[in-house]
């Protein structure tokens, strides 16, 4: 059973993992051939102090870095990666959902890289800024091929208890999933 690469415990780098992620489940890529691209990106960051430290600080919502990713290893691994809402869009959570099940058609190599925000309380701020990748839906549950192997760590996403605006945030409905963040990977057709 393949298992998604996991992050350390100290560092920020969860938009990374999310990309490695999602190559692992689109191309298979081996830990080797991971640990070199995660290198490589890490050398290109530095190149920018400014750039290296909003990653490092988290000052930034990643997603330059997400889609700059995307675009260097699509020239070295055959990848479609679309953009299903813009920063401008405000789609509902139905909406979010249904471009996660139609895209996560069993057995197709595809893969869902987003951003999220966890709350604890609905007046308070997020307490967790994450990217993951996920791989799997079923009726009411989107599963994530995550980085993270914290005990508190979010692996599943039931349909009910996330919001796609911040202002919905509220008991029960915790996660806010940023729907601008959302970039669907697969294999070119």
């Amino acid at each position: 059973m393949l298992k998604p690469f996991y992050q350390g415990k100290l560092d920020t780098f969860c938009a990374i993992y999310a990309v490695l992620n999602a190559l692992r489940l689109t191309h298979n890529i081996r830990v080797l051939k991971a640990r070199d691209i995660l290198n490589e990106t890490l050398l290109g960051l530095s190149a920018s102090p400014e750039a290296f430290r909003a990653v490092l600080e988290q000052e930034t919502d990643y997603c330059g870095l997400v889609d700059g990713m995307l675009r260097l290893q699509s020239r070295v691994f055959p990848l479609e990666v679309r953009q299903p809402f813009s920063a401008g869009e405000d789609p509902s959570v139905e909406q979010v959902w249904q471009c996660c099940r139609s895209w996560l058609v069993p057995g197709s190599s595809r893969a869902v890289i987003f951003r999220f925000m966890r709350h604890l309380t609905p007046d308070g701020p997020p307490v967790n800024r994450h990217w993951t990748t996920a791989d799997s839906i079923s009726e009411d549950v989107l599963h994530l091929f995550d980085c993270s192997h914290e005990a508190e760590a979010i692996l599943n996403v039931r349909k009910d208890s996330f919001v796609t605006c911040a202002d919905d945030v509220c008991a029960g409905k915790l996660l806010h999933i940023q729907p601008y963040s959302i970039r669907l990977l697969r294999l070119p057709l």
